[in-house]
Parts: structure tokens; C-alpha cells; sequence
């Protein structure tokens, strides 16, 4: 596949009528409903902006498996909501640890911003899926040492789903093709998803306390 372009271009077969890809969106709303379960949990302000964050993110991304409209407005929309979920996650840092990052750190992410924003007018969606993580994983790694030792114990594991799931979207840009042609039916989709599952309850389960 030239080109890979949320949600048209999820290795799952789209129905013509009804719900476009049905298992895609059973798993995301199964992944609501566990960060709603943990969301409801949150005591802090920043705490409930973050998994609030992230449950919008993933409502949008059951209706995009819903419903395709045409255009790019689904996948523009889902850009924007990994900057909420970014910067909610910056908020929660910095709300915890009452710590602000260096200039060095902010020219670091305004560089990978400009990058993102460079990616999202020319390149496809796996560079800007490159850039968000690497933003992700960067305010994971700098206040590392500020966090208390039961988020510090699942930034290992956060980051390793991260990395796995970036490595099966790069799989289904390129042998999505392949994988149909073998068993046309099945959702192999579905393999991001479980995974986003997974990443999204560990975050929930550990970030709920902070």
C-alpha cells in the first residue's frame, strides 16, 4: 500500500452497508468502556483531563470505524486529539511534579512538532504516528525521575506496546494487501487494536492514581 490513511485504509475489510468495520469498532468501544470504568475513579483534576483525554480519542476512533467519511477529516480530527491526549499528559506531569521543562527539552519538542505538522501536509500517517509517539514517549522518559514508582514500573511496558503497535501499523501498510488476499474476511485490524487495548488499561489502571 503507497499510502496508509486512517480509517480507509485499516486492514479490515469495509461493509458497504451498516457498520464499515464492525470488529475495529467493537474493540475500541470495549476499550471505552475501560477507561470510563478508571476515568470515573480519577480524584485529581488532572488525572480526569487526561483519561478524558484519551476516552475521546477513542470514541472518535470507534465512530471512525463506523462510519468512512469521505475525505480527511476523520483522520485530521484523530491528529488533533493526540495533541489533547499529549498535552493532557504534559498537564498531569507537570501538575504532580510542579516542575516545568528546560528550554532544551521545549526547542526538542517544537522540533518534533514541526516535524509532525511538516508530516501531516506531506507525508503519510505513519511519520506523524512517529512523531506523536516519539513526543509521547519523550515526556514519558524527562520526568521519569520525578514519577513515583508504580507509573516508573509500567513506562517500560507503555512504551514496548507503543513500539508494537507502530510496528504492526508499518505491517499493514505494506502486506495488508498480502494478508487479504490469503483470508479476505478476517480483521487483522484487529491486532492494533487488542494491542491499544492493552496500552490504554495499562496507562488508565496506573495514571488514575496519580
Amino acid at each position: 500500500m503507497s499510502e496508509y490513511t486512517f480509517p480507509f485504509n485499516t486492514c479490515e475489510k469495509p461493509n458497504k452497508n451498516g457498520i464499515a468495520q464492525p470488529y475495529s469498532a467493537l474493540f475500541n468501544l470495549i476499550n471505552c468502556v475501560i477507561i470510563f470504568y478508571f476515568l470515573l475513579k480519577t480524584k485529581q483534576k488532572y488525572t480526569f483531563i487526561l483519561l478524558f483525554s484519551i476516552l475521546c480519542f477513542e470514541l472518535f476512533h470507534v465512530f471512525s470505524h463506523i462510519v468512512h467519511i469521505h475525505g480527511s477529516i476523520q483522520i485530521n480530527i484523530t491528529h488533533s486529539l493526540t495533541y489533547f491526549m499529549n498535552l493532557a499528559f504534559f498537564y498531569a506531569f507537570y501538575c504532580y511534579t510542579n516542575k516545568l521543562p528546560s528550554y532544551e527539552f521545549v526547542f526538542y519538542l517544537i522540533a518534533l512538532v514541526c516535524f509532525d505538522i511538516y508530516s501531516i501536509f506531506n507525508l503519510t500517517i505513519i511519520y506523524y504516528l512517529l512523531s506523536q509517539s516519539a513526543i509521547f514517549i519523550s515526556l514519558l522518559v524527562y520526568y521519569f525521575p520525578l514519577l513515583p514508582n508504580f507509573i516508573q514500573n509500567s513506562v517500560y511496558q507503555i512504551i514496548f506496546l507503543v513500539v508494537t503497535i507502530i510496528l504492526l501499523f508499518l505491517n499493514e501498510k505494506y502486506n495488508c494487501d498480502k494478508m487479504i488476499k490469503i483470508y479476505p474476511d478476517f480483521p487483522y485490524h484487529i491486532f492494533i487494536e487488542t494491542t491499544g487495548i492493552v496500552l490504554f488499561y495499562i496507562i488508565c489502571s496506573n495514571f488514575y492514581r496519580l
